[in-house]
């Protein structure tokens, strides 16, 4: 048996981020139409993190594969990546091993992208302020997502600790030409909201990392942190204003907190689920209907958006010959 083995490198070279977005359309279109065929992630526990298998089947593209996940948030203290994971590329037809690679960074490239894929749905045309809570490596590519779909001229960035918002704004700053925006850093919530058109949540917080009636009129947020029904990273006061929509309900029902904890306190209930992303793109489901809506995706992610990335990474890599070939 032989497997190509391709590292972070080897997929950053396959997809940019562009790619990756456009990628989400057909993941996204696959959930929704019942294209593809995905189980409710299993978790393992353990007093370290949570470990998480996610396997998912694309019938039209015979997309199929499986990724490994570990978060153990402890492993900052030993100055390694909170997030490790892996992605398995397998041939439908026979169940052949193709591709074993790196899902750290194709995790982080396809929830960028699954949120940029859902901000070009969602938010206002114009739409330039970005209000970014979180600087570590799930902001900077959710907030390169969302500049590949609308032109973002100003970033807010506020983080629980302030020296990395300050290293993320260093960068923006130094991005220079024609795609340089205006970057500062924040140390309370409510400056970053106002004037606000998009806001990311991407944190590993447990509680809202702002106050959900501060979100301006016409403003679209993406909340892609908190992944646990004991994790709320967006309050359930933004939640029942806004218009609501998901990846998967079954698996946002299942899995988001940020939806999880409103319903259990009885403010909303499971219809505040407007729809999935893949039913607006599929012209199902109506998205922003009015200027003024406030709209929120919220996302736990889908193997179906792993498997597709991956297969569109072993597709390059194949005809570029990228990564290393292993006999097993």
């Amino acid at each position: 048996m032989r497997i190509r083995l391709l590292g972070e490198a080897h997929v950053r070279e396959a997809v940019d981020m562009a790619g990756a977005v456009a990628a989400m359309g057909e993941a996204f279109r696959a959930i929704s139409s019942g294209d593809a065929q995905v189980p409710l992630r299993a978790g393992l526990d353990t007093r370290h993190g949570v470990h998480l298998f996610m396997p998912a089947h694309v019938a039209s593209t015979e997309a199929t594969g499986v990724k490994v996940v570990s978060v153990c948030p402890g492993n900052a203290s030993l100055g390694i990546p909170a997030i490790h994971a892996v992605v398995m590329v397998l041939e439908a037809a026979t169940g052949r091993p193709l591709a074993l690679m790196d899902g750290t960074y194709l995790t982080a490239l396809r929830t960028g992208a699954a949120s940029g894929f859902a901000t070009g749905l969602l938010a206002r045309e114009s739409a330039g302020v970005v209000a970014l809570f979180g600087a570590g490596v799930q902001a900077r590519t959710q907030l390169e997502a969302v500049r590949c779909v609308r032109p973002v001229r100003e970033v807010r960035v506020m983080s629980r600790r302030g020296e990395s918002a300050e290293r993320l704004v260093a960068e923006l700053r130094g991005t220079g030409g024609e795609t340089a925006v205006v970057a500062r850093a924040v140390e309370h919530p409510r400056e970053a909201l106002a004037g606000a058109d998009i806001v990311i949540a991407a944190t590993d917080s447990a509680t809202p990392v702002f106050p959900g009636d501060g979100v301006e009129e016409g403003a679209h947020v993406n909340g892609v942190g908190s992944y646990t029904p004991a994790m709320q990273e967006v309050d359930a006061d933004l939640v029942a204003r806004a218009r609501v929509f998901v990846d998967q309900r079954e698996a946002a029902l299942a899995e988001a907190g940020d939806l999880i904890v409103p319903i259990r306190q009885g403010v909303v209930d499971a219809s505040v689920i407007v729809g999935e992303v893949g039913e607006v793109a599929l012209g199902r489901c109506p998205g922003r209907v009015s200027p003024d809506d406030v709209t929120f995706f919220k996302s736990v992610g889908n193997a179906v958006e792993d498997v597709v990335v991956a297969a569109r990474v072993l597709a390059v890599a194949e005809e570029r010959g990228l990564g290393t070939l292993v006999d097993l």
